[in-house]
């Protein structure tokens, strides 16, 4: 039996917290945690920094993993539609997607 207040998710095992605010108080004990074991000059095994979103269970985890970065790909640029008026415009993007043109009744 867990003594522990949270369920644990049933997919990783790990320690599953119920919202964002929770994850936060337990970012902030390890880090108490990590302090006081180098004031002790003792080993801690805390190893958490940061808390993410599990997609199985919809609850909160924490991770010793740091964040991946996000790769950022360039937008492709309009300029053939920039520049144009907007009926112009229009009859551009009518014509590159393949719909008929026509006047409105």
């Amino acid at each position: 039996m867990s003594y522990h207040r949270f369920p644990k998710c049933p997919i990783s095992g790990k320690i599953r917290y119920g919202e964002r605010k929770d994850i936060k108080l337990a970012l902030r004990k390890a880090d108490r945690d990590r302090s006081r074991a180098r004031l002790n000059d003792v080993v801690c095994s805390r190893g958490e920094i940061r808390g993410y979103r599990c997609t199985d269970c919809g609850g909160w985890h924490l991770s010793s993993q740091p964040a991946r970065r996000l790769r950022l790909v360039a937008a492709t640029p309009l300029t053939s539609f920039t520049t144009r008026g907007a009926a112009e415009a229009i009859r551009n993007i009518a014509a590159v997607s393949g719909l008929a043109g026509g006047t409105a009744a």
